[in-house]
């Protein structure tokens, strides 16, 4: 199993999940935790190697799904397919970000421009993220350092990092958060957003528990893809 992704900061801040520690010590704690999250418990199975490669596959068919080609469909994306917890884990352990057995819940925080390479190599896929389209369009999911969502209203211009359709996207990013000024989103524009949670459901009087993958991300478009 890979070793835990430990976020490193100089000023008591978690580079991945942003949020604020009083002092190092704090920070320390939390990288403790997150080397904990990430430690295999009993109640999870050892799988045979190709039940998880081909569960990833059917996790970049359904991003592909998300990659359309009509302009009007870019911004946030959102998918959720049934998962049971030892092949979440055994996908994304070494990244799991925060977890909470009483809740239910992992969550796995990727973002930056390493983030592509980085699950590239959990999904064992080079295009998991991205869908070329015959008049050399491509849709794509959105990988960069994400703008801190306090400061959307102040940004200057970025033309010559982003793309003129990526510019469209920021410029309305910018409007929805205008009116957001106490709260983090769950995930910003940049960030990729992977969850796993327990789902109840009763059918019958019988009450039963499922597990749910989520992934939360962005997408753009790019034009004339050499």
């Amino acid at each position: 199993m890979p070793s835990a992704t430990l976020s490193q900061s100089n000023n008591s801040t978690c580079s991945t999940c942003k949020k604020e520690f009083k002092n190092s010590k704090g920070l320390a704690r939390h990288q403790q935790n997150v080397r904990k999250y990430n430690k295999r418990h009993q109640e999870i199975d050892e799988l045979p190697v190709n039940t998880v490669v081909e569960f990833k596959q059917i996790l970049v068919a359904e991003i592909h799904k998300k990659l359309p080609l009509n302009f009007r469909s870019m911004g946030k994306k959102l998918f959720s397919i049934p998962c049971p917890e030892s092949i979440f884990f055994s996908i994304f352990a070494g990244n799991i970000h925060y977890y909470s057995k009483a809740r239910g819940i992992y969550r796995c925080i990727f973002q930056g421009h390493d983030a592509y390479q980085v699950l590239s190599k959990i999904l064992n896929s080079d295009q998991w993220g991205k869908r070329i389209y015959s008049q050399r369009q491509q849709t794509y999911v959105v990988c960069l350092d994400p703008i801190p969502w306090n400061v959307l209203n102040n940004l200057q211009d970025q033309s010559k990092e982003i793309d003129p359709l990526e510019q469209l996207l920021q410029s309305t990013t910018r409007k929805q958060h205008k009116t957001i000024r106490t709260r983090r989103p769950r995930f910003l524009r940049g960030e990729i957003l992977i969850e796993w949670k327990k789902k109840m459901s009763k059918v019958n009087g019988t009450v039963n528990m499922a597990g749910y993958i989520h992934f939360n991300f962005y997408i753009a478009q790019l034009q004339n893809v050499q």
